[in-house]
């Protein structure tokens, strides 16, 4: 028989880095095939109760939890990590992010206690890299510290036909910024920089994602429109082919994210599967994946370093750095490298079966 997993987590829609992971996981055959899987979706906080309802009902062998990164989410985390811990099931964390220390640091003294006195119950915390064990330290024992990285889609995938050609014909710098237009991921920072670079027509900056928040939206256009950047393209949101052809037509990405939840961010992979070279920050867990020898750092809230660093790459630099990311997100980040992270995490909550063998032995020497 199967065991039983409850994921317990935010689920799509919105889709954003949770999500999609968590999404991955459910969806997956691999998975699939050695776990029987039943979803409690946290999206709407106003079915609290119908979520604690599902986790006292729950007959699974382990829970799989997602938390969150504000306080308040926490504070309802708590509250289910109590109900989970209370049914005597072993419980996974997973934590996506890069927040949860200064997070720890601004509770009340009840709220940081709660953790300091649930956390360490589980079987395991999940982080998303090496450097990113040390926001739960020295909450959570090391030994119960475990690194699963992010991945990369295989729909986001160009063939390995459609990145040599993509390599071969590369002229000019095609730069892009694909990820939800919050403030701290840097993406006015990445606009000014658009604007330091109208004399270098060599240079196409391609903006993707979400806004949030509709005024921001109008003041993006704004920017736009008033500083004459001719060498900006707007696409809103892009997923399946539409996305797929912004990773085959751009050679650099550009995320100089300062936001405070930042964990390890798949867009990042994502760029380099496909073969642009990164420019990025030393924030969070993105040091851990991106090397000089792969990408470039640039400060923080910084729209003349960045643009310094864009123009100094050359096409001949992104050629080579092209396939280098390539091979390095291909042999650590593909969906079936994630799978088996995942069920190595999951088999750490499986009781292991008692050999049929050993058990018959066990009860003669009772007898006996």
């Amino acid at each position: 028989m199967r065991p039983k997993a409850a994921l317990v987590g935010q689920f799509p829609p919105p889709v954003h880095g949770l999500s999609k992971a968590l999404f991955k996981i459910a969806d997956a055959k691999e998975l699939q095939a050695d776990y029987e899987m039943e979803t409690i979706n946290l999206t709407d906080n106003k079915r609290i109760v119908s979520t604690i309802r599902k986790l006292v009902t729950s007959n699974c062998d382990f829970f799989y939890f997602t938390i969150a990164h504000s306080k308040g989410g926490n504070a309802r985390d708590l509250l289910l990590l109590a109900i989970m811990l209370g049914k005597r099931r072993p419980v996974i964390i997973h934590y996506h992010g890069g927040y949860f220390k200064q997070l720890l640091s601004k509770m009340n003294p009840l709220q940081r206690k709660l953790n300091e006195q649930l956390l360490p119950k589980a079987a395991c915390v999940v982080v998303l890299s090496e450097s990113l064990k040390a926001l739960f330290q020295p909450v959570v024992p090391d030994e119960k510290l475990v690194i699963c990285e992010n991945f990369v889609e295989k729909e986001a995938l160009l063939t390995e036909e459609e990145l040599e050609t993509k390599i071969q014909r590369m002229d000019g710098k095609h730069v892009l910024f694909l990820s939800n237009f919050i403030a701290s991921k840097g993406y006015l920072d990445v606009l000014k920089a658009a604007s330091l670079s109208k004399g270098h027509p060599e240079m196409t900056f391609h903006f993707a994602g979400a806004f949030f928040d509709p005024k921001e939206e109008k003041r993006f256009k704004a920017m736009v429109d008033e500083h004459g950047l001719t060498n900006v393209v707007f696409h809103g949101v892009v997923g399946g082919e539409a996305k797929k052809e912004l990773l085959r037509t751009c050679n650099v990405f550009i995320l100089p994210t300062y936001y405070p939840n930042e964990g390890q961010p798949i867009s990042v992979i994502e760029a380099m599967a496909n073969g642009l070279t990164v420019v990025t920050t030393k924030h969070a867990g993105i040091p851990d994946i991106v090397k000089e020898e792969n990408g470039y750092f640039v400060p923080k809230q910084a729209p003349h370093a960045i643009a310094r660093q864009l123009q100094d790459i050359s096409v001949r630099g992104l050629q080579k750095t092209a396939r280098v990311n390539r091979t390095y997100a291909l042999r650590s980040f593909k969906e079936t490298d994630y799978t088996e992270r995942i069920d190595k995490i999951f088999q750490r909550a499986v009781p292991a079966e008692t050999p049929p063998e050993a058990a018959e032995s066990s009860a003669k020497e009772k007898l006996g």
